[in-house]
């Protein structure tokens, strides 16, 4: 039943918290820090899910796997692409003592990451899919346009 409830969610992270990038747009659940239009500084942030889209809970830091994200250069982003790159949902860091290790959601990517697969001086898309420890994938968040002039 669980598995099945991942493969319906739409837009995991993104519906439900919003998606913004350094280029505008967005609400006050979302955030992006930005030195410029198609800066390699540009983040790309989101809210992690915290419910299914039949709103029954959703643990991410046990549910989710990684994200995917896709560039293209139109808004068409279908299941023949191929991600460019792939983020842990959840990461262990180094707590302040040293020793022990505390979980942290992954709720933003510095788009630079995404530069080598990009052409310069013209727009690109991204959307993201988030991927499920049991393999499932949601499906494509809304493209989100960012300027690279």
């Amino acid at each position: 039943m669980r598995l099945k409830r991942f493969h319906l969610l739409f837009a995991l992270s993104f519906l439900l918290g919003g998606l913004l990038i350094g280029c505008g747009g967005g609400d006050e659940k979302t955030q992006s820090q930005s030195t410029g239009t198609g800066s390699p500084t540009s983040t790309l942030a989101w809210d992690p899910p915290q419910t299914y889209i039949d709103n029954t809970p959703l643990d991410p830091y046990r549910d989710l796997d990684y994200y995917e994200f896709y560039v293209s250069s139109d808004t068409n982003f279908t299941e023949n692409d191929v991600p460019v790159a792939q983020v842990a949902a959840v990461s262990n860091v180094l707590a302040t003592d040293g020793h022990s290790y505390t979980q942290t959601l992954t709720k933003e990517f510095l788009l630079a990451n995404l530069l080598p697969f990009t052409q310069p001086g013209g727009v690109c898309y991204i959307s993201i899919r988030s991927v499920g420890v049991d393999g499932l994938k949601s499906n494509f968040s809304a493209p989100v346009a960012w300027n690279l002039t």
